[in-house]
């Protein structure tokens, strides 16, 4: 089998489902997954043939579609099994900004040719791949700008190296009111975002009874939804939720993400809501996050590295009075203030990421309760998104 492509759109795809290729490390010896090159005759196009490079890594896998100029083999299909990373590196270093086409012959081993250059990597073991079925749970499509913004915002505050809850981000299918919801959380800082969307159900889920069409929770590894804000690129994402795994599909490109199983602990989602619902806001504080974040620039130059703790309280003119401890820096932030406040302290980093989640330029609500609730982050418009920072016990 011999084909020729072009050689920045077939790097192109190398990148895109490179994080899906799974490298194991076993004491000296180094094992790498296959991706595997699946070209048919049948997929013929005025441009050329269609070919799909997919990759696996026990917890993602990533299709992407590729376009064929030249297609040479006897088969009418024809799967090959490549050294995934080598192909990828290969690939990525071919790519240097000349027109050549690539070409890729594949027999006992691999063959990459592009103009004088040629290199030859080894084949692997045939990959485990689940081929999506028909038996989806529940369908919906976003706009994808939408879809990335909530990954960004509601999918970022999880630790990566936790075992449980922690390290998880929580995907919500609201059946109910038409709402597709995300929400992540690391114990100090916690978001929940979502958007309105319509709901289609298989016939395996009309038959469900009522209680269990309402809502789909599933818990899923950060890092693997990561991927997705450079892989889905088209104007649109088809999401299915499956029983052991999420679908996302834009334009030509396809990610399977396997659902983490929630054991002992899952994600507290119920919990959540019903914190941010509960609130007490005692005291709302409406102030532009610019304002905000001009202030803490200049804490964290007065502070000079020590515990990165702000301490704010209410300044007689109306706004509010950032401070480090030793008062070396205060500093007041135009705002203003309802209801009784209550002087707070914030760990400065937290507080300046969870305001990355708001427009700079906007007002935006800041709802402080009592000493033993956390504060309560809100855009000043009407929204059931929201993000929570823990306070810090003097």
């Amino acid at each position: 089998m011999k084909f020729t492509v072009e050689s920045g759109r077939f790097a192109d795809c190398m990148k895109k489902i490179q994080p899906a290729v799974g490298v194991t490390k076993e004491k000296k010896e180094v094992t790498e997954n296959a991706i595997r090159l699946t070209m048919t005759k049948k997929q013929k196009i005025k441009e050329g043939y269609i070919g799909m490079a997919v990759s696996f890594n026990g917890k993602i896998q990533l299709f992407s579609a590729f376009l064929i100029n030249e297609l040479e083999m006897e088969e009418e299909n024809f799967d090959a099994y490549i050294s995934g990373k080598k192909l990828c590196d290969v690939t990525n270093v071919l790519n240097n900004g000349n027109d050549v086409p690539l070409t890729l012959e594949v027999e006992k081993n691999c063959v990459i040719k592009k103009g004088g250059s040629q290199v030859q990597i080894p084949l692997g073991e045939e990959p485990v791949i689940i081929t999506p079925t028909n038996d989806w749970l529940v369908r919906t499509t976003m706009d994808t700008k939408k879809f990335h913004e909530i990954l960004f915002k509601a999918g970022r505050f999880y630790d990566a190296g936790a075992d449980e809850v922690t390290g998880s981000v929580c995907i919500r299918f609201d059946i109910e009111n038409g709402k597709f919801q995300m929400s992540s959380t690391d114990t100090y800082k916690l978001a929940f975002y979502g958007d309105d969307v319509k709901y289609e159900l298989s016939d395996a889920m009309q038959g469900k009874d009522p209680e269990q069409k309402k809502e789909l929770l599933y818990q899923v590894d950060g890092d693997n939804l990561k991927i997705l804000s450079k892989f889905l690129s088209g104007e649109n994402t088809e999401i299915c939720a499956y029983e052991n795994y999420l679908y996302f599909k834009s334009e030509a490109d396809i990610a399977m993400v396997m659902v983490k199983d929630a054991g002992d602990n899952p994600y507290a989602l119920g919990g959540v809501i019903s914190m941010a619902d509960g609130h007490s806001r005692i005291s709302k504080i409406s102030v532009l996050p610019k304002d905000v974040l001009e202030a803490l620039d200049v804490f964290d130059v007065a502070n000079q590295g020590e515990e990165p703790f702000v301490y704010i309280t209410k300044n007689k003119g109306g706004g509010l009075c950032f401070s480090t401890k030793a008062k070396t820096y205060k500093g007041v932030v135009p705002c203003k203030v309802e209801g009784k406040f209550e002087d707070m302290i914030l760990n400065s980093k937290i507080f300046r990421m969870v305001l990355e989640n708001y427009n700079k330029e906007e007002a935006m609500s800041i709802f402080v309760g009592d000493k033993n609730e956390s504060v309560l982050l809100k855009d000043s418009k009407e929204t059931e998104d929201f993000n929570i920072i823990i306070r810090i016990a003097e």
